[in-house]
């Protein structure tokens, strides 16, 4: 075959999920034509979606794309995300500023949360949107506390793609939701479960002021079903994010201080598994 039958079989072969076959194709075209973008582009793309990526050789195929074709705006967006993968940052700077989103190595490397977006994590048919952080074009980091079953925790910063699928309305804006590629760094919280009988929203809402003042992370695990029942929900399920049992513990007390008549019926580590 040809290079563009190659091209073309390993196309084929990644619709049919044959992803080694894939590669060998692309290879094969690359050993006739090493100077064929295209191909270094997609053979990268592929290392990024097999399971699990394979980033080094991603970085090392999108470098060449874009080598090849410097006007490569997609090349060089994934360069960073892959060199950002791998902790590259002087490439991913590079790769950021071809991008149009100007970056030094420093920034990179000591990035600091900005703007707030909406990130969707998967797991299986399980999902969720939360809210996070961008740290920089491929990284956010999470501020609110997940689910604990979607194995994604506070703290946790995660590598995102690129496109934004969708939307989610918070305060009255609109915010691009971006799908998660995988976890880049854990972060140090345990999500902590606490499951009681609350009698009102206002014994919530106490909840919510105690945990601001204590400087912990809280989640209303139960939200999205309340919102929907009839009447207020009593019995629920809050997360809470923190590094050690101690402050969960005193935040529960000022709570049953300040609201005798909430009922704490169990409270847990749920994440990450022991």
């Amino acid at each position: 075959m040809n290079s563009t039958e190659l091209k073309a079989a390993a196309q084929q072969a990644w619709e049919d999920d044959d992803l080694a076959q894939a590669e060998q194709h692309f290879l094969a075209a690359l050993a006739i034509d090493e100077q064929d973008a295209g191909a270094h582009y997609e053979l990268a793309l592929l290392y990024k979606n097999m399971e699990p990526s394979n980033w080094a050789k991603a970085q090392q195929h999108n470098a060449r794309a874009l080598a090849l074709n410097p006007g490569d705006e997609a090349a060089a967006w994934n360069l960073g995300l892959a060199a950002t993968a791998n902790r590259d940052w002087a490439t991913a700077a590079a790769a950021w500023t071809a991008f149009g989103e100007p970056a030094t190595a420093a920034q990179l490397a000591q990035a600091q949360p900005g703007a707030e977006i909406a990130i969707r994590i998967r797991l299986d048919k399980q999902q969720e949107v939360i809210f996070a952080h961008r740290l920089d074009p491929a990284r956010a980091l999470i501020t609110g506390i997940p689910l604990p079953d979607l194995g994604i925790g506070h703290g946790d910063i995660l590598l995102l793609d690129a496109v934004p699928r969708g939307a989610r309305e918070k305060n009255g804006i609109s915010y691009p939701v971006y799908e998660v590629l995988e976890r880049w760094q854990a972060g140090t919280p345990a999500t902590y479960v606490l499951e009681a009988e609350v009698p009102d929203e206002a014994a919530q809402d106490t909840l919510f002021k105690l945990a601001a003042e204590h400087q912990l992370p809280v989640a209303d695990f139960d939200f999205n079903v309340a919102s929907e029942a009839p009447k207020w929900l009593v019995v629920r399920q809050y997360g809470v994010a923190a590094d050690e049992d101690q402050p969960v513990a005193d935040l529960i007390a000022a709570w049953l201080t300040a609201r005798s008549d909430v009922i704490i019926r169990d409270v847990y580590v749920a994440y990450p598994e022991e």
